[in-house]
This record gives C-alpha cells, sequence and structure tokens, in this order.
C-alpha cells in the first residue's frame, strides 16, 4: 500500500504541474494530425478511457466488499488504520465511507494518468507512421524515386516537429515514467509472493482481489513500458528512412539544414 500510494503521488503531482503550469495545453495545441491520425486517435481515446473506467470500478467493487463484507479481516483492519488498530470505535460506518470515497480517488490518480501517457504515445507513433508512409507515398509517386528539395524540407520539419513534441512530453512526463515503472515492479513482486505463499485469508473474493491487483500493476507496467518502446521504435525507424540516401536518390544535405 506505501508503494502504491507513492506512486500514486508521483503520478498525480506529476500530471497537477504539467496542467497547472499549462504545459500539457501547450503540447496538444502543438499536435497537428491529419484526418485519419484525427480518426484514429479519437478511437483509441474510446477504446483507453473505456478500459479505465472498467478497472476503477473493479478496484472499487473490490474496495467496497472489502470493508463492508468482511468483518474483522486483516485488509481491512490495515486499510482503516490507525483506527481499526489503535482507535476504539463503536461504529465503523463512517471511516468505511470516508475510505471508499479515498479509494475511488486514489485509483483515478493511478489509473488515468497512465491512460492519457499511452494516449500520448499512440499519438506520436502514429504520426511518425503517417510521416512513414506519406515518405513512401511520394516516393512512389516520383519519377525514378528522387524527391525534390522542397519536399525533402517539408519532411524534415514534419519530423522535427514530431521529435520536439516527444522530446517535450518526455521531459516533463519522467518523474511520472520512472516511479511507475519501479513502483509498479515492486508491487508486483510482493503481490506475486503474497499469492503464492502468503495468504492472510482463505476469502475468495479477496484472493480474486488481490490477483486483479497484481494484474492491474503487470498492466499498468506494461503499459509504460510499451509506450517507451513503441516511440523509441518509430523515431528509429523514421530516422532510418531519413537515412536511405544510398537507395532513394536525393539531395542528402538538405537534411543538415539549421
Amino acid at each position: 500500500m506505501v508503494s502504491w500510494n507513492t506512486q500514486c503521488a508521483i503520478s498525480q503531482s506529476t500530471y497537477f504541474a504539467v496542467s497547472y503550469s499549462g504545459s500539457l495545453d501547450r503540447l496538444f495545441d502543438r499536435v497537428k494530425l491529419s484526418e485519419a491520425c484525427l480518426k484514429y486517435s479519437r478511437k483509441a481515446a474510446i477504446i483507453y478511457t473505456s478500459i479505465a473506467w472498467a478497472m476503477i470500478i473493479g478496484n472499487f467493487a473490490f474496495s467496497v466488499y472489502m470493508l463492508f463484507f468482511t468483518g474483522s479481516d486483516t485488509n481491512m483492519s490495515s486499510l482503516l488504520a490507525p483506527i481499526t488498530t489503535h482507535v476504539n470505535v463503536s461504529d465503523l460506518l463512517i471511516p468505511r465511507l470516508i475510505m471508499c470515497i479515498f479509494a475511488m480517488y486514489i485509483e483515478a490518480s493511478w489509473i488515468f494518468p497512465h491512460t492519457l501517457s499511452f494516449m500520448l504515445a499512440t499519438i506520436f507513433t502514429r504520426q511518425y507512421k503517417m510521416l512513414g508512409r506519406s515518405l513512401e507515398r511520394m516516393l512512389a509517386d516520383s519519377d525514378e524515386r528522387r524527391l525534390s528539395g522542397s519536399d525533402v524540407e517539408t519532411i524534415r520539419q514534419r519530423h522535427q516537429e514530431i521529435s520536439m513534441s516527444v522530446s517535450d512530453t518526455d521531459d516533463f512526463l519522467m518523474f511520472h515514467n520512472a516511479g511507475a515503472f519501479c513502483c509498479q515492479l515492486l508491487n508486483s513482486i510482493l503481490l506475486l509472493y503474497e499469492l503464492i505463499i502468503f495468504r492472510p485469508t482463505n476469502d475468495p473474493v479477496i484472493v480474486m482481489m488481490h490477483a486483479f491487483w497484481m494484474f492491474s500493476g503487470l498492466l499498468g507496467l506494461s503499459i509504460t513500458t510499451a509506450g517507451g518502446i513503441m516511440i523509441n521504435h518509430y523515431v528509429s525507424t523514421s530516422a532510418n528512412y531519413m537515412n536511405v540516401h544510398k537507395n532513394i536518390r536525393f539531395p542528402i544535405e538538405h537534411f543538415f539544414v539549421e
């Protein structure tokens, strides 16, 4: 719980900072999407948002069960600490309701930053992919696979714009990415250990809850890793497109214009 809350605090603080400073708004204003890329991004956003809300609802359902239907279970006692461990309260209804609200809040602060980070990675990789297709189409339509200087300069400027957006995103989201990777890796290891070796309860729903948490942590870890891999792959691919002057006859010196 300490590791997970630390990750949530890092992610939410990072996104609060970039939202409050206007960095995120300026990034979205600078991103230029074609009609095809816009349609793809809209569909991806709907899918990612649906999955995010489904995970929040699932986590919230498990939290409600653990708080209201497990009695004096160890999980509930640790979740409501220090009330259940050092403070004697005759009626735990109010603390349970407060904890449910807090659980919903902390789940959103964990899931939505991942969703937006992966959405940004999807947009950038799609832009690189469309740029590569545009270059291939221009080469196919040109005579003897030769590009004019203006075409080369257009592609170079577009590549530079996307790369600058990626660089800015990496600068203000590096704390979120680093915290998400380290904390989720630690949580996955601890949850796997708990499921295999140390089971604090025989309640099948609680066991399912811990399995769901481990799945969620691995999914978050996969999303964090996949976002970086996707961008690095298409950055390398687009760079190769820009350096194939041995097979494509056009003035390569245009790529080195300041």
